[in-house]
């Protein structure tokens, strides 16, 4: 499993260098991508894993339990962030403290080397950190350069969230697709890995110099890759200890690298995209040593 999970973190990381060079190469606009992400793909994506997901209600909890995390995280990530910076990048690096590259990285993941009863735990986990992302981290991203009723208006008019409502309602009452609308949905979750991972690249091409923030970076990797997995163990399996197949999956969750939305929210919002765009990156670079570790440290000593 390790090796496999090396593998495929390299390929996705991959991704995100042909983004580079086709960025270079036609110098294109990652705001476009971003919004295709945003008001597009993102919401046909969060409607087909809910209706589709081999689950029953129970799974829910697995979703509320991301968000509130995600929340947690984001709100101790703002508090943290004061300490640091007086500008709006207390509130990128609180967006980035609450959540991980848990769809575009960590779903092509999950497909490819976990049974279907773990599929369906992280579908629902992935549920709770998108609904954070486009609501509550997306509010707080927004705060960077809005007023508080700004930001509140931009959050109501994300898409993602009448997704979910329709797709919950579909899970609700017992609606099946058409195999043929099933089918044509399902499109949609390839080009959401490929297009957020490529965003990176993208994003970091529309710079001639590049020029790294580092403490921002060398904080926000500090978070992902040691804060955020610490405390996800300590909750997870010290405070209200976990089945280890579970485990397996938070596991990976809170592994994950910084968020590819952190780079497309903030390329939405024109919020410091060069700075989300080189930490993602150093963190995705990062992430192929550290999801592969984590794994092998639930799976070997739990």
């Amino acid at each position: 499993m390790v090796i496999e999970v090396f593998l495929r973190a390299f390929l996705l990381l991959f991704i995100s260098g042909i983004g580079w060079g086709v960025g270079k190469r036609f110098k294109l606009d990652s705001k476009d991508i971003a919004a295709l992400l945003v008001y597009v793909i993102s919401p046909f994506v969060i409607f087909y894993a809910i209706t589709e997901s081999p689950a029953n209600w129970r799974y829910l909890k697995y979703s509320a339990g991301a968000f509130l995390l995600a929340s947690f995280m984001a709100m101790l990530g703002l508090i943290f962030a004061r300490l640091f910076w007086k500008d709006s990048r207390v509130h990128l690096f609180g967006f980035a403290a609450g959540t991980g590259n848990t769809g575009y990285f960590a779903l092509p993941l999950v497909l490819a080397i976990f049974d279907p009863t773990q599929i369906a735990i992280a579908i629902f986990i992935i549920i709770g950190i998108n609904l954070y992302e486009f609501t509550v981290g997306y509010f707080i991203t927004a705060k960077g350069n809005s007023t508080y009723r700004e930001s509140l208006i931009k959050v109501i008019k994300m898409p993602i969230i009448y997704a979910a409502i329709l797709g919950i309602l579909f899970k609700y009452l017992d609606l099946n697709l058409n195999p043929i609308v099933s089918s044509f949905l399902s499109n949609f979750k390839g080009a959401y890995s490929v297009l957020g991972m490529m965003t990176i690249g993208i994003t970091i091409a529309k710079f001639t110099k590049i020029e790294f923030d580092w403490l921002y970076s060398i904080l926000s990797i500090f978070w992902k890759h040691i804060v955020y997995p610490v405390v996800g163990f300590v909750i997870f399996y010290l405070i209200f200890p976990t089945d280890i197949l579970v485990l397996q999956v938070i596991a990976l969750m809170v592994a994950t690298p910084m968020a590819a939305n952190v780079v497309v929210i903030s390329n939405n919002l024109g919020l410091h995209p060069e700075k989300a765009a080189t930490s993602v990156m150093l963190s995705t670079v990062l992430s192929v040593v550290t999801v592969p570790l984590a794994l092998y440290f639930v799976t070997q000593y739990l």
